[in-house]
């Protein structure tokens, strides 16, 4: 696993904390109007299990199963947490804003925040990943948003994975990207497929090689997936360009740091109160944190590709595989060592 730089938004968080010890009550009232800038995801309760849908996909050679003889044993996952971790669910979604109900979870990422061993760690969830989601049939674990917003989301990935999220930040990609021509174009290394795709979907002219990608090209990016590794190499993808965009803005001085709040802080959502967001910016600002290594679920050797019913093309994971290295990953130790 690659190391990764500290990120933009610890950098962000010591010119907060700078400011507010420096301006007092005054810089408190300025920072908690820039936090009120985020929209506010609100519970809007879950469809009924008789609406469910199921999201037909292309074949992808996996096996044909019957999605009655699919026994995932989720119930024999139990639940590791420790005090000195955090976990915040980034989610890209696929509708029009962040806060659009019904929309399933595009992209899901686990930011994780280790006070005691001052690092941060990030975690991609594949979307077709197939989960049990609870009050509904197995289905992919993007569809649990669909269905029941956030707070379904954070229990199918508890459930499954054994792992507690403590808040989550949503964003729609177009409007994130269309907020990143404050920073201008992002450099990011392109294979020739990852050219070709761009240029085939988008209209654009773009050569392989570091390149200098516009905003649009940006978003085309993050969203092929037709370039043989599909999700695998997409979430790589995002990954890869949200640390090219740090990198890019990371000697931004403080106020050019504030005019980008602007565009892009209402281009977010989240259900964490302004207080909570503060203690998390006070805590990675002034900790001397790191950005760890990343990981991606399900982890080779644990999933297979699978057809549910002849049309759903799914990641059929092995979940105490996957819940075990999700936890030794995040916490240094699984519920399954600690038993030990």
């Amino acid at each position: 696993m690659e190391k990764k730089k500290m990120p933009l938004a610890a950098k962000i968080c010591i010119g907060i904390v700078a400011v507010l010890v420096i301006g007092g009550l005054g810089a408190w009232m300025f920072i908690n109007g820039k936090l009120n800038l985020i929209n506010r995801i609100i519970d809007t309760g879950r469809i009924n299990a008789s609406e469910e849908t199921f999201e037909a996909g292309e074949n992808n050679g996996g096996e044909v199963i019957d999605e009655k003889d699919v026994d995932l044993n989720e119930d024999d996952v139990k639940t590791f947490t420790a005090a000195d971790v955090k976990n915040i669910l980034l989610i890209g979604n696929d509708g029009r804003t962040a806060t659009e109900k019904g929309t399933r979870s595009d992209t899901m990422m686990i930011c994780s925040i280790n006070t005691k061993t001052k690092e941060i760690k990030l975690t991609s969830l594949l979307r077709d990943t197939y989960v049990a989601i609870p009050g509904f049939s197995k289905n992919r674990l993007n569809a649990a948003h669909a269905f029941g917003g956030v707070s379904l989301l954070d229990e199918t990935i508890e459930k499954n994975f054994g792992i507690h999220i403590d808040g989550n930040f949503a964003v729609n990609f177009e409007s994130f990207v269309e907020a990143l021509t404050e920073v201008g174009e992002v450099e990011v290394e392109l294979s020739q497929s990852e050219a070709n795709a761009i240029n085939r979907e988008g209209g654009f002219h773009v050569k392989a090689g570091k390149v200098s990608l516009k905003p649009e090209e940006a978003l085309m990016y993050v969203r092929i997936r037709h370039t043989g590794g599909g999700d695998w190499e997409r979430t790589e993808r995002q990954r890869k360009f949200i640390m090219a965009a740090f990198n890019k803005v990371k000697s931004l001085s403080l106020s050019d740091m504030m005019s980008l709040a602007n565009k892009v802080l209402p281009c977010l959502a989240t259900d964490l109160s302004n207080g909570t967001i503060l203690s998390y910016i006070t805590e990675v600002g002034t900790g001397g944190y790191k950005l760890g290594e990343t990981l991606r679920i399900p982890v080779d050797g644990a999933w297979k590709y699978a057809m549910i019913n002849e049309y759903m093309a799914v990641v059929l994971p092995d979940l105490q595989k996957n819940a075990s290295a999700l936890q030794e990953f995040i916490y240094g130790q699984s519920a399954e060592t600690a038993q030990n």
